[in-house]
């Protein structure tokens, strides 16, 4: 049976002069989740508003299955969404002759058109009560002890919480009290390439996700994600590498790396240079504060991408954390304080499973090639955040 496509939502517009309990900003899931638990009850007045200096790419995203199980009104989307099951990870080397994989009898993970998530999450907002706002601008005016003063676009809007999920100004952030741009240590360029049609692979019924943990022989990561009429190359090197090796040439080593494996069918140029990419702070939750002035950072602001590039669980997860901090912390005499449990809630679980595969993988390639074992727990590690050690 044929998927049903996913409408973007109509907005509404809200009244020129409005306050709000909480209002969200960003477009990434996380913030249509955040949004939708805060209003849920509908005790509370939630406002989402998009960031307008923030641009949306869609891409396909590998998907943690327990995602639908983060919270009830996630589990229908599953029937909802067009999604490609994969059943495992194919780890390939440079060289054609070593390669190891683990596939599992029930799915692994799922590969999801992120829009269509982003979509079907934001609807989850709308049933919900949630009011939405498209700005043209958006500018933070000040914030006392009772709330934020903020215009967007025609807008004036009083909030006595913010939820940030995607990148402001920087003046913005400097007036909120938000953390400086990431560090180098923590940055990763994320290049990806969508082929249309099955000319380019065909990775059967079953299919697993092929990767390389050290792309030339460097700890570049890369990753063919297969769906339903379509295939995305994805490769990720630290940004601090650009300037050696340029993220097209990586792709068409990812490229010859997979036709080698006999993965990419033989023929045909793969256009790279049409390549996209996205600057992603792995694990950036780990570095940086989730917590400024009377505000809370989910998703991409706060830095909630794995070791292994994957952003929809985890990012998700931060919302859950956030609601339920902020519907606590409305109730308190000193909100500013009531927010601080935000980050101690969400280290002693989210953080072990930010960080991914716990050794050095220079010391692990080894034994992932030549130990089936070690070659199942890597796969539960990038795909179900499973701990190496057990």
């Amino acid at each position: 049976m044929a998927k049903t496509e996913l409408k973007r939502e109509p907005r509404v517009a809200v009244k020129p002069e409005c306050s709000a309990d909480v209002l969200v900003l960003g477009e990434h899931p996380a913030t249509y989740l955040c949004a939708a638990l805060l209003r849920e009850g509908g005790k509370l007045r939630v406002l989402h508003s998009t960031i307008p200096t923030e641009k949306p790419v869609d891409r396909l995203a590998l998907l943690n299955p327990a995602f639908f199980s983060l919270h009830k009104s996630l589990e229908p989307l599953k029937r909802k969404l067009d999604l490609t099951a994969v059943y495992g990870a194919q780890f390939l080397a440079d060289e054609a002759e070593t390669r190891s994989e683990h596939r599992a009898k029930a799915t692994m993970a799922y590969t999801v058109h992120y829009k269509d998530l982003r979509a079907a999450v934001m609807k989850v907002a709308s049933d919900e009560g949630v009011e939405f706002i498209t700005p043209k601008q958006l500018e933070i005016h000040r914030l006392d002890e009772q709330g934020i003063d903020l215009t967007l676009g025609k807008n004036r809007v009083r909030a006595r919480v913010l939820v940030v999920g995607g990148v402001l100004p920087e003046a913005q952030q400097k007036l909120l009290g938000m953390p400086e741009a990431w560090g180098p240590d923590v940055v990763r360029r994320y290049t990806f390439l969508k082929l249309k049609s099955n000319k380019w692979a065909d990775l059967g019924h079953r299919p697993m996700v092929p990767m390389s943990l050290d792309l030339g022989h460097h700890l570049y990561w890369a990753w063919l994600l297969p769906h339903e009429g379509c295939v995305q190359l994805a490769v990720e090197q630290p940004v601090e590498s650009l300037g050696r090796l340029k993220s097209h040439d990586l792709m068409q080593r990812w490229v010859d790396t997979l036709r080698k494996h006999g993965i990419l069918k033989p023929g045909g140029g793969v256009p790279v240079a049409g390549s996209e990419f996205m600057d992603l702070p792995l694990t950036g939750a780990l570095v940086h504060e989730g917590v400024a002035n009377r505000t809370l950072l989910v998703g991409p602001a706060g830095g909630f991408y794995s070791a292994t590039g994957e952003d929809l669980y985890p990012n998700c997860w931060s919302a859950l954390f956030a609601a339920d901090t902020i519907k606590k912390a409305l109730k308190e005499p000193h909100l500013q304080d009531a927010l601080q449990p935000y980050r101690q809630k969400w280290r002693t679980t989210l953080g072990d499973y930010l960080r991914g595969p716990q050794q050095n993988l220079r010391f692990l390639l080894p034994l992932v090639y030549r130990n089936q074992v070690m070659t199942e727990r890597l796969t539960e590690s990038i795909l179900l955040g499973k701990s190496l050690v057990r």
